[in-house]
């Protein structure tokens, strides 16, 4: 995966003329070539993008993404712009399309694996048709139950496979089972394991995050009560993903849910190369922060309002916010024409 060549641009001359990085030291930390950097800074001082302040309304966004990535183990961020008014359907359109554009230059040896949810199957409806191939799509859990009124779960994966021109392997069974016992038998199902020893070996993993609320599909599709809840945030639970329960610190809780899932384990989604994920809401951060402090992700998603939040929130649990409490979001501070260009460095 990559990002579009607006966005390396971007991140070039942020990081070179803000950040006082080397060419070497950009070229790594953006895994491009040290050509590609010096090439795209002179481009955009040739083209008038770089002058006394950057004249693109991404740039904003294009910082906070990589604040992100320099401030959580991650490999990659993207940030889109908040829609105006802040309507939550329009975040989670927005966040789909980004997580469909990641997808625009899949290989058609690439194993995906997937979870099912409301801005995963937005970002399956953008995905062009006919167009991209890919090896397979495996679901990453069990999964009865509607992500919309019109969608259901398990049509998510059977979309994108058939998007992706893809052999589809899906988990015949729900995503959290009644009791432990039936877990277990499920589990020495040939099928099942099949399918998550498949899913394992993976080479992308696209999944969304719940949150511990009644605004999680778990709940509306009737596998975790507003009791249960309690429970969890009781032992320290902030988020979930594919139905596995963790804690800020990005460790499953040790509750009954985790031996009553049908889904991959954390450890073997730890295995997969490239981990993504599709989030978005104030009421998210905490989840949103546990998957980066465990390195449950390599990839997040989101939109700029929750990025902001989750970067002053992570500064404020280490302590690093600025004694004036200037915001992590504030505008890039303008310098001098000279001091701008530092042309003796291109």
């Amino acid at each position: 995966m990559s990002l579009p060549k607006h966005s390396h641009l971007l991140r070039s001359c942020y990081l070179f003329y803000h950040e006082n990085m080397t060419m070497q030291e950009i070229a790594k930390q953006l895994h491009i070539s040290r050509f590609k950097v010096s090439r795209y800074i002179k481009e955009a001082v040739e083209k008038g993008i770089v002058q006394v302040h950057f004249h693109d309304s991404n740039i904003e966004h294009e910082k906070l993404a990589l604040q992100l990535e320099q401030s959580f183990p991650i490999k990659l961020a993207v940030v889109v712009p908040t829609p105006y008014g802040s309507d939550i359907n329009a975040v989670r359109l927005a966040v789909g399309q980004a997580g469909a554009s990641l997808l625009a230059d899949i290989k058609p040896e690439t194993s995906l694996s997937i979870t099912w949810g409301r801005t995963i199957a937005h970002l399956v409806e953008n995905l062009p048709s006919d167009r991209l191939k890919a090896r397979r799509v495996v679901d990453l859990a069990g999964g009865f139950g509607q992500v919309t009124d019109e969608i259901s779960a398990r049509a998510v994966t059977l979309q994108i496979a058939r998007k992706l021109n893809a052999q589809c392997f899906q988990l015949p069974a729900p995503t959290i089972v009644e009791n432990i016992a039936t877990a277990q038998a499920l589990s020495h199902e040939p099928i099942i394991r099949k399918t998550l020893g498949i899913a394992s070996e993976s080479d992308i993993a696209i999944m969304g995050v719940g949150p511990t609320d009644v605004d999680s599909l778990l709940y509306r599709s009737g596998y975790v009560s507003e009791s249960d809840f309690e429970h969890l945030k009781e032992r320290d639970a902030v988020g979930s993903i594919f139905g596995r329960f963790y804690d800020l610190h990005g460790g499953e809780c040790d509750t009954e849910f985790r031996e009553r899932a049908i889904a991959l384990s954390f450890d073997d989604l730890r295995k997969i190369p490239e981990r993504i994920a599709l989030t978005m809401g104030s009421h998210r951060i905490q989840a949103i922060l546990g998957l980066m402090y465990g390195e449950l992700i390599t990839t997040l998603v989101t939109d700029s309002d929750t990025a902001t939040a989750v970067l002053e929130k992570h500064f404020a649990l280490r302590g690093k916010r600025s004694e004036n409490g200037t915001n992590v979001s504030a505008t890039i501070e303008e310098r001098d024409q000279s001091s701008l260009l530092r042309g003796e460095k291109v």
